[in-house]
């Protein structure tokens, strides 16, 4: 037959037209996978590159050293294979005030005339640094857009004794601050109680006095940075001196960044893959209803001497036809979309460099993913087609469902149950795969919205975790070491409801090789203002001697509880202290024990109050306390604990509206799929359907009946759907667990409850075009072709 390319060539375009709906379906739901995969998989190499970029052309450092002679460590490290270029700085820790706001900021140390040969910064606006001007300063882009600061402002700074007026000569972007994180412990802070101010060495050396622990910045070449060499370099600097030691990897602000990444990179790849999975599904249950309702065609050609390879090609040119057009659709659009997303991200996060680029590879995939479901939908259907007896499919088509089994059985016996009910019940065992495909779709949305919802509300179990059980204070007021006790006076403002005195101290724990900076606070043993929280969610008292340690912390340093540890302070020689207990926080890895234990440690005095407001006081009274507090003399640095709670929607904005997108798609997946398959329900039973229309039964009791099959199929796949979307769910948390952060999966049976709900409703919303379809049924025309 040598014209059998042509005349099934023509019927291909004949089953388009007539199935356009289904096959747009199909189509549109891969070009949804395929875009969210170009756009966002574009976007996160674009995010990470706009990173790598600034990063090279700033000489951001691959280690930072703390403590130890600054000539000593310098030469160790230049002494090691792989180091390009070695320099050394003064940073410290110093009460800063700014306008009405007294915070606690950070000074650094750099060169006048010129820029430092690691770390460098972009001065955007101003100038830059001056001998001619001591006191002259670079304030950070985040703590100039928080207060307002341009060249030419002023602000103060506490070296212990008095305040020090400087002079902002111009604003800078420091690859160390793309993220405003202080430490690993404060990655996410009230932006007013942070500020990063760069000042002559001269400057930063006088003003930090004789605590300050001087560092060393590292720079390695390239083929040192790839093949691991920060590891030997590391050991040298500890061997000249340093307490700590911390690789590019783990400064805060580069690691807060990653983390984002590391969650970027998931979506990026998990939800496209959602979609492709439900379109494949799709163009299967389409394309094998075809190929059942056509037996009689297939049959035909078969006997007539068509090549069955020419009937495969058919059949599984359907699938490609969809999964090819959506592909190449979702490319293009991916194509404009990532520039956009890139964009987004970078302006949003402040990032200097913003890198589009587009790789014919990750299009390439696209395309391929679009082939693949295709493939995937297509080719069991097309060789079941190949493989049909032309004899036995001419005989008509009732060996297309297979005799009654036990449930049809069951479902005819149950004379209670309406007809129309039995007729739908029935319809679920006899047409399986149709049943599988509708449940199978159900199961993918839910994974869907499972995942993106249980990311939002683990989000605000956390948020809620932290400032109810764990940081149970409202405010941290510190106080300068020459002022006396203040808990009479802060306990006499309004509004303040308990105070209570607290020593805190930075800090680096080291056990063996290891080290890790965080924090050592002290609290009264029966303290009202920290939770001390167990793994198990319970808590526990701060120990008579010994310090508690966040859970991170035994796995940063390779401890256990009842091991050594040694504490390193700026000042002093370091301590050494019993691991006592772990308990689990949401946010950071810090030490904690009592002030007794901790002043023994480190030999600081308790000047840090922390403070519990009325309830009730809102933003207005959160600033009165701070306005108040502020005024008070001695007080020297103010961090409002509440307002980071607030912050946290703005840090996450771009993130929420992402998650938002996902919960639209995973309805509109589940609808995409449920309708193809009611749709082609209706069209593979047209005859029956038909024949029930002509015998009289009404439209309501038609759609009640094809209701009643497809929500029973979709009620039966919840709680798998559920199962397997809260499993989904918790590893997609999982890959953002660090010292920094500890994510633990919180659906709660609200979020499981509406999303069982939104299955049913999606199925009812597919009911609509299945019933205009029942309505536009030629019934003499369906009897007539029946007939032949």
């Amino acid at each position: 037959m040598s014209g059998v390319p042509g005349i099934l060539f023509t019927k291909t375009l004949r089953d388009l037209r007539r199935r356009l709906a289904q096959f747009a379906a199909i189509a549109v739901t891969v070009l949804v996978g395929v875009l969210l995969f170009v756009s966002s998989y574009e976007a996160y190499r674009n995010l990470a590159t706009s990173y790598d970029r600034t990063y090279d052309r700033l000489h951001f450092a691959d280690l930072t050293a703390t403590g130890g002679a600054p000539e000593q460590t310098a030469a160790a490290a230049r002494g090691t294979d792989g180091v390009t270029t070695v320099t050394t700085r003064t940073q410290q820790d110093l009460p800063l005030r700014i306008g009405a706001d007294k915070l606690l900021g950070r000074v650094t140390g750099m060169p006048v005339g010129s820029q430092p040969a690691v770390n460098r910064v972009d001065v955007i606006r101003g100038r830059g640094l001056s001998a001619s001007a001591p006191d002259g300063v670079l304030v950070e882009k985040h703590a100039a857009d928080t207060f307002g600061l341009a060249p030419g402002d002023r602000l103060r700074a506490f070296d212990g004794t008095r305040w020090h007026t400087l002079i902002v000569r111009g604003v800078a972007v420091s690859p160390e601050y793309l993220w405003p994180a202080r430490n690993r412990q404060e990655v996410l802070a009230d932006p007013h109680s942070f500020a990063v101010v760069f000042a002559p060495e001269r400057t930063a050396r006088t003003l930090a006095g004789s605590d300050a622990a001087p560092q060393t910045l590292v720079r390695l070449s390239e083929e040192a940075r790839d093949s691991g060499g920060a590891g030997a370099v590391a050991a040298r600097l500890r061997a000249a001196g340093a307490f700590d030691v911390v690789e590019r990897a783990d400064q805060a602000s580069n690691a807060t960044l990653r983390e984002d990444l590391k969650g970027f990179e998931q979506l990026a790849l998990g939800f496209p893959v959602l979609f492709l999975a439900a379109a494949a599904i799709a163009a299967y249950v389409l394309i094998t209803r075809m190929v059942l309702a056509e037996r009689k065609v297939i049959a035909t050609f078969l006997a007539a001497g068509a090549p069955r390879g020419a009937v495969v090609r058919h059949y599984l040119g359907h699938g490609l036809v969809a999964g090819t057009a959506g592909a190449v659709l979702g490319v293009v659009l991916g194509l404009f979309a990532t520039s956009a997303v890139s964009h987004a991200y970078t302006d949003a996060l402040g990032i200097p460099d913003t890198v589009v680029e587009r790789r014919p590879l990750v299009m390439v995939v696209g395309l391929v993913f679009g082939l693949v479901v295709g493939v995937a939908g297509g080719l069991a259907p097309a060789l079941s087609a190949s493989r049909t007896a032309p004899a036995e499919a001419m005989r008509g088509d009732g060996g297309t469902l297979k005799p009654p089994g036990p449930w049809s059985r069951a479902v005819a016996r149950a004379r209670g149950l309406p007809v129309v009910g039995r007729l739908a019940l029935r319809e679920l065992t006899r047409s399986r795969r149709r049943t599988l495909a509708t449940m199978t779709g159900t199961v993918l949305a839910l994974v869907l919205v499972l995942a993106s919802t249980g990311m939002i509300t683990s989000m605000r179990s956390l948020m809620n975790t932290h400032f109810g059980e764990v940081q149970r204070q409202d405010a941290t007021v510190t106080a300068s070491p020459r002022a006396p006790d203040l808990t009479a006076k802060l306990r006499d403002l309004p509004r303040v409801a308990a105070v209570e005195r607290v020593t805190t101290v930075p800090v680096t724990a080291s056990a063996g090789e290891h080290s890790y900076a965080t924090s050592l606070s002290g609290y009264r043993p029966d303290t009202r203002m920290h939770g001390f929280r167990t793994d198990g969610g319970g808590t526990r008292e701060l120990p008579a001697a010994g310090v508690l340690a966040g859970k991170a912390l035994a796995e940063k340093l390779e401890v256990r509880v009842g091991d050594t540890l040694r504490i390193h302070t700026p000042a002093g020689p370091p301590r050494s202290v019993r691991l006592a207990g772990l308990v689990d926080e949401p946010i950071g890895t810090a030490l904690y024990g009592t002030r007794d234990t901790v002043e023994a440690l480190t030999g600081a005095p308790a000047q840090i109050y922390q403070l519990v407001v009325d309830d009730g006081t809102g933003t207005a009274g959160r600033d009165e306390v701070r306005s108040a507090v502020s005024r008070i003399d001695g007080v020297v640095a103010y961090a409002d604990s509440q307002a980071l709670r607030h912050q946290v929607d703005t840090y996450l904005s771009l993130f929420w509206i992402f998650v938002g997108v996902m919960l639209v798609f995973g309805g509109v997946l589940a609808l995409t799929v449920i309708s193809v398959t009611m749709t082609v329900n209706v069209a593979e039973r047209a005859s029956e359907l038909a024949t029930l229309r002509a015998a009289g039964v009404s439209l309501r009791r038609i759609a009640g009946m094809l209701a009643t099959e497809n929500l029973t199929a979709t009620v039966l796949a919840v709680p798998l759907g559920l199962l397997v979307g809260a499993a989904a769910a918790f590893e997609s948390l999982r890959a953002f667990n660090s010292d920094m952060f500890s994510l633990e999966l919180d659906l709660g049976w609200p979020t499981l409850l509406a999303a069982a709900l939104a299955m049913p409703a999606a199925s009812l919303l597919s009911q609509i075009p299945a019933v205009r379809m029942v309505r536009n049924l030629d019934v003499a025309k369906v009897v007539r072709e029946r007939s032949q």
